[in-house]
């Protein structure tokens, strides 16, 4: 694309979106504000800076799966920078502020008693930066000189930021989204290295804080790319934050007013003190998950002073505040789910960019067609889809085929889907779209003999892979056309590769078949299950949730609806149990000989599934058995614990007591029993739950589809 027409699609991608955030009579008021500000010609040159910003960001270092769109912040954000020598940690903290800050933003500067040095640069800096510069001779310790920058504030958002930090690009328009995104969050922060609760992607390091140094070879602002990259957006609530970089609203500094510089006077617990005080007023703490601030730790304080001064904050805390709302907010701090996993997802993301980087190295400009003829939503095509589209922001040229016959229920299945899909009349005329591909995958058994049949004869090049999730046989009686051409069809070709998501498709495929497979690997949406919860856990209500499908035996509907009765008998109002997967008017509910209380949420569209499993607790699949085990994956990601068939490839990634719990589905009390020990035991339910969440992040869809174009084509260059 030339320059000006990126320039141009810009304009108009900005002018698009703010309209549709901010309506047309708040847009008029804000041009008038901008040209008040920048007078005309200045207005122009900001809004096409702004227009160019606002393009969705694809950084090549991140490449997130989505596009995550950062908008324009029109509300004013002062920036207060709190200095007290450390001249080579100020000048990197405020050239970060210069470079990846966009209007309408001011620094506010204190300097605190500075040396010669520094003072000097400061007083240069203000002066060329425009900044408002507020100097102390002597040092008056960092809360007073807080203070005096908060004083000196009238902005919409102030936001303390120590002068050890290095800022990245679109940190003012991810907080002030974080912060304008419910009315009554006052108080919002980043994540970071070093930053207590915040700190990704680990929190502590044997008894102490974990430093979190960055990955070897990449840098600040690509480290903040690569996690904004891969955020939930989810702005967890907190009882505390971190005040190395801490945002506050001005409604909240004229609720509360300054910092208590009488009781914290050096520094050191005055951030935790007010954020008990803005919580008692109602104000509510969030974090921004999408903004990644580096922290080098102040070399203004010694260690041994450091920790000195927390010791003297902590028990100034504890004489002013109860030790119940202390404890409380620290609870709701420690426990967030969603920041759990933010960690655990960020744990995979050096991984996920070096797997990312190597696949457009090896297989940049490929192109693979997947002949994917559904027309209803399920598990298998949403799979598909998944690792289609990883290999399409992963530089592969990835097309579908289907029918014209399901076209209509496949785009309302599939509505907003990003990949080409060609729709064709009949397998007949397959050659017509897919002889030019690089490789051609069959996912449906008959789609084996079409490509035999129909493409092959005309490009022989073309390489065949067979995507298979399951045990296609299993489906259909034994005396069955279906049941010949489902077995037929994996020994149809004598060059195709099959691929399977489990060691135990493998295994049935080569007992049963005699051929082999290549095993790629568990994946799920990635991109849309995480936790998002925000109440403590341990406590109350247990929720349980199970599929019932009975238009699919292999899924014991009758099995699980038995155990569920069992559960709600034993414990009553302790439990809440929900169900899905086929609507209350199925004969299967009329039916059924037991009468208990749940709830039905019917067929569940795909969109909707992560809010059902992050209202609930426990996922129970007492399946006869599972080839993988989507749902149970699913749930996992979201941070519930799992009980899970023996029999199929579950067991994969549901360690026995670890990540979960594993049961014989035949035998229906081991089912009950190992669902009541979850329902019973609090430490079992969140410590399999933590650690199947931790696992889960790791099955992220770019892996299986690296692996399914290492199948296909080898280590080629």
């Amino acid at each position: 694309m030339s320059n000006l027409a990126h320039k141009l699609k810009a304009v108009l991608f900005y002018a698009k979106t703010a309209l549709k955030v901010h309506g047309i009579g708040k847009i008029g008021r804000m041009a008038m504000r901008i040209i008040e500000a920048h007078g005309v010609i200045g207005g122009l040159v900001y809004l096409k800076n702004k227009a160019s910003y606002m393009m969705p960001i694809v950084s090549s270092h991140h490449g997130a799966a989505e596009e995550k769109k950062v908008f324009p912040h029109y509300l004013p954000v002062d920036v207060i920078v709190c200095v007290h020598n450390a001249l080579e940690d100020v000048q990197r903290c405020l050239s970060s502020v210069v470079r990846h800050s966009l209007p309408p933003y001011r620094i506010i500067i204190v300097d605190d008693g500075s040396d010669a040095p520094t003072r000097d640069y400061l007083k240069r800096f203000a002066e060329t930066q425009g900044a408002e510069l507020v100097r102390h001779e002597e040092a008056k310790g960092y809360t007073l000189a807080a203070n005096a920058g908060l004083r000196a504030s009238d902005a919409e958002w102030s936001i303390l930021l120590n002068s050890d930090t290095i800022v990245t690009p679109y940190w003012l328009e991810r907080m002030v989204a974080c912060g304008q995104s419910h009315g009554q969050i006052g108080l919002v922060g980043p994540l970071s290295n070093t930053a207590s609760w915040q700190s990704v992607p680990q929190v502590m390091d044997g008894d102490d804080w974990a430093e979190n140094p960055l990955p070897e070879g990449i840098s600040v602002a690509e480290w903040g790319q690569v996690i904004a990259g891969g955020s939930a957006r989810a702005y967890p609530r907190v009882g505390f934050l971190n005040g190395f970089c801490l945002m506050i609203k001005k409604a909240v500094r004229e609720d509360l007013g300054l910092f208590d510089e009488e009781t914290f006077a050096a520094g050191y617990g005055e951030e935790n003190d007010y954020c008990l005080r803005a919580r008692k007023k109602g104000w509510e703490l969030a974090v921004a998950d999408d903004t990644y601030i580096y922290h080098a730790q102040s070399k203004s304080y010694s260690h041994e002073r450091r920790q000195k001064l927390c010791e003297r904050a902590d028990k100034a805390l504890r004489e002013k505040h109860s030790e119940a709302a202390i404890l409380s907010a620290l609870e709701i701090t420690k426990s967030s789910e969603v920041l759990e996993g933010a960690r655990a997802r960020i744990s995979y993301y050096l991984e996920r960019e070096q797997l990312r980087a190597d696949v457009r190295r090896r297989y940049e400009g490929k192109r693979v067609l997947f002949i994917l003829p559904v027309a209803d939503p399920g598990g298998g095509a949403k799979v598909v889809f998944q690792e289609a589209y990883a290999l399409r922001n992963m530089g592969v040229n990835v097309e579908v085929v289907n029918f014209k016959h399901h076209q209509e229920s496949f785009e309302k299945s599939y509505k907003g889907y990003q990949i080409p899909v060609h729709f064709i009349d009949s397998p007949t005329l397959l050659a017509q779209v897919a002889s030019e591909a690089d490789a051609v995958i069959a996912t449906l058994f008959s789609s084996v003999f079409w490509i035999r049949d129909y493409l092959l004869p005309h490009a022989p090049h073309v390489k065949v892979g067979y995507y298979v999730q399951d045990y296609e046989p299993y489906f259909f009686p034994e005396d069955s056309d279906e049941y010949k051409e489902a077995k037929d069809s994996y020994t149809a070709l004598d060059n195709m590769q099959i691929v399977t998501k489990s060691q135990w498709n493998k295994q049935e495929l080569a007992e049963k078949e005699q051929v082999n497979a290549y095993v790629i690997g568990p994946s799920y949406d990635w991109y849309h299950y995480y936790p998002v919860r925000m109440r403590p856990p341990g406590a109350g209500i247990v929720r349980i949730c199970a599929m019932i499908r009975p238009s699919t035996p292999r899924r014991a509907p009758e099995l699980t609806i038995r155990v569920l009765a069992r559960l709600k008998k034993t414990f009553g109002d302790r439990v809440v149990i929900t169900i899905f997967g086929a609507d209350e008017n199925d004969p299967f509910f009329k039916e059924k000989a037991e009468s208990f209380s749940y709830i039905n949420a019917g067929v569940v569209a795909s969109k909707d599934m992560p809010a059902l499993l992050n209202s609930n607790d426990i996922f129970l699949d007492l399946s006869t058995y599972q080839a993988m085990g989507l749902t149970a994956l699913e749930a996992m990601a979201c941070r519930l614990a799992v009980v899970v068939p023996e029999e199929g490839g579950a067991k994969e990634f549901v360690l026995q007591e670890d990540t979960g719990l594993v049961v014989d589905s035949a035998d229906e009390n081991a089912c009950y029993e190992a669902a009541a020990r979850l329902v019973e035991d609090n430490e079992l339910r969140e410590r399999v739950a933590s650690a199947g969440l931790m696992k889960a992040a790791g099955f992220y869809p770019e892996k299986p589809a690296c692996h399914m174009l290492e199948a296909l084509f080898g280590e080629e260059l």
